[in-house]
């Protein structure tokens, strides 16, 4: 984005563009407050006037990553991995749901090619191959791998564990 003296620099200018719009708006809303006071209280208002603001400077801005890095002291460099891969992995289960297996299958690659040893990516490729495209064989892999990978004591460790006994009693060798 640039050096730290730009990012303030454009940081003050969204500021005072903030304060300029919300000013001029919230003069204008006083005026017809002063008219229309019996049904309109005064904190909507204020509050009117915040919502207008932010929406005018949203609207005017370049991008709505500097308002929000301004007004809430948000960066999207902030956003961690540990995050993105969230995430991720809420499309994939969304996916997976939704029976889109493809799609689903498709994400988890993606990241499984940029986080290799990831358990919980692992065991839903392997829950993706069992249960979308009918393949335990494949399965079984991911799910002896996400095992090998975690403690005993860790969710995806036991998930993995009951995924084998449960495909070891439904196929048999």
């Amino acid at each position: 984005m640039g050096t730290a003296l730009e990012v303030l620099k454009i940081e003050r200018f969204i500021m005072s563009r903030f304060f300029k719009y919300f000013l001029w708006i919230f003069l204008g809303s006083n005026i017809l407050w002063y008219f229309f006071s019996s049904i309109w209280p005064y904190y909507l208002n204020i509050l009117a006037s915040l919502l207008i603001s932010f929406g005018v400077c949203l609207i005017t801005s370049r991008s709505t990553d500097e308002v929000a890095s301004c007004l809430c002291g948000w960066r999207r460099e902030d956003a961690s991995q540990q995050d993105w891969l969230a995430g991720e992995m809420n499309k994939i289960r969304l996916l997976k749901r939704q029976r889109n297996f493809d799609k689903a299958f498709a994400l988890v690659n993606d990241l499984l090619d940029k986080v290799p040893n990831f358990p919980e990516a692992l065991y839903i490729k392997g829950h993706l191959l069992w249960e979308g495209f009918k393949n335990p064989w494949a399965a079984e892999n991911y799910f002896r791998r996400v095992i090998e990978l975690t403690e005993d004591n860790q969710p995806v460790h036991r998930w993995a564990s009951s995924c084998l006994s449960g495909l070891y009693s439904k196929v048999s060798y």
